[in-house]
């Protein structure tokens, strides 16, 4: 009994959906958007453009693109899943729980939901050739989406990782103090 509680994987560090929940949410919004405008497609899409707006490249089958999206973002959650799981069950997080000088629960959120910035560009990328395969036109340029979805996530992972980094940095300050006493 005793050996089975020692292995146990700490409250803290014990897998919540919430770790990946954002990526999780994009992957299924995709996957709703994907299903709805699936019918209305033309055989052949189009998702690359150029600066101008025009289709540059070969258009490819639908059904590749989309699998191509949702598949993509699905390897993406299950790296996510992978990640937290595996940081969580690290021996030296699980011996040393009650040590930490940060929140090792806020951390693991702050890993797993990481992908999402990147599956935010690519549910825009199939949006967006949903939408130009309807309309000919664009929402508005990939770049310019892109760029602001990588300023709000840098912000969002300052915001909400920057406590982590300085509950970490006075932890160790606080270890060099009792060095040098």
């Amino acid at each position: 009994m005793g050996n089975g509680q020692q292995n146990a994987t700490p409250e803290p560090l014990k897998f919540r959906l919430k770790f990946i929940g954002l990526p999780l949410a994009v992957l299924l919004l995709t996957a709703a958007v994907a299903a709805v405008s699936y019918g209305g497609l033309p055989e052949e899409i189009f998702y690359r453009f150029d600066t101008a707006g025009e289709p540059s490249g070969d258009a490819i089958a639908k059904s590749s693109l989309v699998l191509l999206m949702v598949g993509i973002q699905a390897v993406l959650v299950a790296a996510a899943w992978l990640a937290t799981r595996s940081v969580g069950n690290v021996q030296l997080f699980r011996d040393n729980v009650g040590n930490f000088w940060f929140s090792p629960t806020r951390l693991l959120t702050l890993m797993g939901n990481m992908p999402a910035i990147i599956q935010f560009i690519m549910t825009y990328v199939l949006v967006d050739a949903v939408y130009y395969a309807n309309n000919t036109s664009h929402i508005m340029p990939l770049w310019l989406f892109a760029l602001i979805v990588l300023v709000a996530g840098g912000v969002l992972i300052l915001i909400y990782g920057l406590p982590i980094v300085i509950q970490a940095y006075k932890g160790f300050s606080r270890i060099e103090e009792k060095k040098k006493e």
